[in-house]
């Protein structure tokens, strides 16, 4: 490759079915590759899809944003993972699980390939061979010369078993350099805590930088040992928008505080989920903020 990357995300792709029945480009690393993307940084996606219709919109989609591809297989005989309602109620979720999960750890691309940031996607932990796949990307980042990022989706994992999805975590976070959460994940991991007590707990299992979105909207940031907090006047549509926001911001050398601002300016610009804002240009900055 010609230069180095921004972006290294690893993990899951598939095709999102939402309450009203419209498909729209799903997994967690793939989502986030996608706002990448759309916002100018190189970002390359390892995944796998399955050889099938859905697989085929998601390639067309994700070739659509320049996300490069290289690394998306098709895995022969395989059906692409389909999520429905996964924004809803847990008990309303369904997941039918296909490729993505089949992604091998000697699958990824060599160290010899850099980025500035390798992100990868918790769901990816749930199940072999692709967990080893995605610890084997965030402890390989600093061969890569970068830095790793994790997208805790503990809401997604078993959200009816925090001690199991705890241990599922634990390795992924003592591994990442920052990590980025819901409420509703921590909720899933720690029980009825308070959002701030969540991002220390989160911390002390090793992130340096906590990045947790809140109910309302706001942004809790924890950097080393403080937390700033910023408000939002609204709910992000793509839960997905604010964090690549803040990675992007990171993978560019912004620092975090400057980074957690223009993320939720980002994810406020996003008007659907699934669809990334273009032009690639963050919004102007808001004097709400």
């Amino acid at each position: 490759m010609s230069r180095a990357l921004d972006w290294l995300a690893v993990g899951d792709v598939a095709q999102e079915r939402t309450a009203d029945g419209l498909a729209i480009l799903g997994g967690g690393a793939a989502r986030l590759a996608a706002h990448a993307a759309a916002l100018g940084v190189r970002t390359a996606l390892v995944a796998k899809l399955g050889e099938d219709d859905a697989g085929r919109q998601a390639r067309v989609a994700l070739e659509r944003l320049k996300v490069e591809l290289q690394w998306l297989r098709t895995a022969t005989g395989m059906r692409t993972t389909e999520w429905h309602q996964p924004d809803g109620q847990a008990p309303d979720r369904r997941v039918d699980r296909g490729a993505d999960l089949a992604l091998r750890l000697d699958e990824l691309p060599p160290t010899a390939v850099t980025a500035a940031l390798t992100v990868v996607s918790g769901y990816s932990l749930s199940v072999e061979p692709a967990r080893s796949a995605a610890l084997g990307a965030l402890t390989m980042a600093r061969a890569r010369s970068g830095h790793s990022a994790l997208l805790l989706e503990a809401d997604l994992l078993w959200w009816t078993n925090a001690r199991m999805t705890r241990r599922v975590l634990e390795p992924a976070l003592s591994a990442a350099d920052s990590v980025a959460l819901t409420a509703a994940d921590a909720h899933a991991l720690f029980g009825p805590v308070d959002d701030r007590e969540a991002v220390r707990l989160i911390a002390e299992m090793g992130p340096r930088l906590v990045y947790l979105t809140q109910a309302d909207g706001g942004v809790l940031l924890r950097d080393a040992s403080r937390v700033y907090a910023y408000a939002a006047d609204e709910v992000p549509r793509d839960r997905y928008a604010g964090p690549a926001a803040f990675w992007v911001g990171l993978a560019q050398k912004v620092a975090p505080r400057k980074a957690a601002l223009d993320s939720m300016r980002y994810a406020r610009s996003v008007r659907r989920a699934g669809a990334p804002r273009q032009p690639h240009a963050l919004p102007a900055p808001s004097p709400r903020l």
